[in-house]
């Protein structure tokens, strides 16, 4: 993409934010997917773990310990997987009537472009993500989403002079983030799903968006034991839709068929974290913590129509170090538990989560039942 796209496309970013919000649509927000974050209940704003909390809080970037990521290779199961995955081997079809119906599955990809570092104020990553799912949008039918995301991050966190004589902190941060996604977006009949080809998709409607934005964070902390923490997420995140008739079509560099605009939602976070001092002498537990923290707090006065129950905007979370090598971790968020585990072998870090979501916007509604097992090369 040479210099003169690039700035045809930041033209017209800056034209859809003057727009009137019913000019646009709303889209979703960048993501990192992390079996840390899953694990402890959510993406925690007082949360300075290095590149894996790169998105959480950009004020963490003046706290956080020096982190290089070299590459990572993370994947993301949802929905009744294992059931589809034991449909698919043994050819047995009978099932799927009562599969598809309500049925919410997808895979998603994080990686192997994971390149960035974290700390000493700094905070910069480049990153590739893929998504895909399926899901139920009718009697028989269900709605197909395949994607791939480019992201380019990077901010800086300073320090703000207290002048008290306790020891505290206080740091903000802001984070610039830049987007490229393309999407593909349609609807089959479920009995037909196992015959889709590459060709088929390849002449489905194709979406390529992208998007600028930022994010801004506060972190106050008070002798490393308590910690709060307040982040307002896509301040200001506009994005353009240029639509295809086909990926084909995209992939030739034939003119586009039309464009939208959109923008990502804007959502205040709140957390604290406290963090009980551990006795030198303890050599089997190095570090523990526990979350708390209420994602989007202004969504019911913001975006009423995107609103959910207040329920579901609580993430709560612990995790304990043992022996500077193995992190447990559980938590709580959109009213389902989680839980995992990582294992710092030095050279890779290898990290395990199983957690829900709720699809809809009530509690216990219409949960989902993930699994994120991921390899990150650190240094």
């Amino acid at each position: 993409m040479n210099i003169l796209k690039i700035g045809r496309i930041a033209a017209c970013l800056i034209l859809a934010s003057v727009l009137p919000l019913s000019a646009v649509t709303y889209d979703d927000p960048v993501q990192i997917i992390s079996p840390v974050m899953s694990a402890v209940g959510g993406p925690h704003v007082t949360m300075n773990d290095g590149f894996s909390s790169l998105l959480n809080n950009p004020a963490s970037f003046k706290s956080a310990k020096p982190e290089i990521s070299i590459a990572e290779l993370t994947a993301g199961l949802k929905g009744p997987v294992f059931d589809i995955a034991t449909m698919l081997i043994t050819s047995d079809l009978s099932n799927l009537p009562t599969i598809m119906q309500g049925i919410y599955a997808g895979l998603d990809l994080l990686g192997p472009l994971s390149f960035g570092y974290v700390g000493n104020g700094l905070g910069f990553g480049i990153y590739n993500s893929t998504i895909s799912s399926v899901a139920s949008s009718g009697p028989l039918t269900v709605n197909i989403k395949m994607g791939e995301e480019v992201a380019i991050c990077g901010g800086y966190a300073l320090r703000i002079p207290l002048g008290l004589s306790t020891p505290q902190t206080l740091d903000f941060g802001m984070l610039l983030k830049g987007t490229f996604k393309g999407l593909v977006d349609f609807d089959e009949s479920a009995l037909n799903i196992l015959n889709i080809s590459t060709a088929a998709i390849l002449g489905e409607p194709f979406d390529f968006i992208s998007g600028i934005g930022f994010d801004m964070g506060l972190r106050y902390t008070y002798k490393n034991i308590f910690t709060a923490g307040l982040v307002g997420r896509d301040v200001f995140s506009p994005t353009l839709h240029t639509l295809y008739g086909s990926v084909s079509s995209f992939m030739s560099g034939a003119a586009p068929s039309g464009s939208s605009y959109g923008i990502v939602p804007f959502a205040l976070d709140a957390g604290v974290m406290y963090a009980p001092p551990i006795l030198d002498t303890n050599s089997f537990v190095s570090r523990l913590r526990f979350f708390a923290d209420y994602f989007d707090i202004l969504d019911f006065w913001l975006y009423p129509s995107l609103a959910t129950n207040p329920l579901l905007h609580i993430g709560l979370g612990t995790d304990v170090t043992i022996l500077e090598i193995l992190n447990l971790r559980a938590g709580f968020y959109q009213g389902l538990f989680s839980a995992g585990l990582g294992l710092d072998l030095h050279y890779f870090i290898f990290d395990a989560a199983m957690f829900g979501t709720e699809l809809s916007t009530e509690p216990g509604l219409h949960p989902v039942y993930n699994v994120q097992l991921g390899v990150s090369f650190r240094i």
